[in-house]
């Protein structure tokens, strides 16, 4: 169960904490590697949801699984939630607090989807034209998609860039489905 108002105040709360402490951007890594581990192991998050396992017990397997690759502030933040019996709201929590750190550091998350991967040249160069029409620093992420024909997709804080074959090919048939003839008699 997602509650935005717990993912909200808990993530504020960490970004102060870590804010104060100097090590916002050791804690934005940590929390982007406990949203990615959460949402790539399944048993991990039936772990964290299960009301039978007490929370000491949920403390130590967190500590085996991310050992020494949590940073202080970030591992004791991890304990007071479990400590609180909010463990299940951990990945969104980490999510939210990454969204409250881009903001803050006028950061921009971006997906670009193409055919085949982006060459570094180009990958660079789309950086660049982003980070001028936006005036932030890019966060670019890359899919591929065969389905597109060529060309790319951009997606940029909920806006989309369809500059694809297939839009292009789906707009031309569009057009030519339009009946423009008109019969006189």
């Amino acid at each position: 169960m997602d509650n935005p108002r717990i993912n909200i105040r808990y993530a504020r709360a960490l970004f102060e904490l870590a804010s104060d402490n100097n090590v916002l951007k050791d804690t934005s890594t940590d929390m982007a590697l406990v949203a990615d581990t959460c949402y790539n192991n399944r048993e991990l998050q039936l772990l964290l949801k299960s009301p039978v396992i007490n929370a000491k017990k949920k403390i130590s397997i967190i500590r085996q699984i991310f050992g020494q690759a949590l940073g202080k502030v970030s591992m004791a933040f991890v304990e007071i939630i479990i400590r609180k019996r909010r463990e299940e709201h951990l990945m969104n929590i980490a999510l939210k607090f990454g969204d409250i750190y881009r903001d803050h550091n006028n950061i921009k998350k971006a997906v670009v989807t193409t055919i085949s991967p982006l060459t570094p040249e180009m990958r660079t160069q789309l950086i660049g034209v982003l980070s001028k029409q936006t005036g932030s620093t890019i966060e670019l992420s890359e899919e591929t998609d065969p389905s597109i024909l060529g060309g790319m997709i951009v997606k940029l804080d909920g806006l989309q860039f369809d500059d694809s074959i297939r839009k292009k090919l789906q707009n031309l048939k569009n057009e030519f489905n339009v009946n423009t003839f008109i019969r006189e008699f």
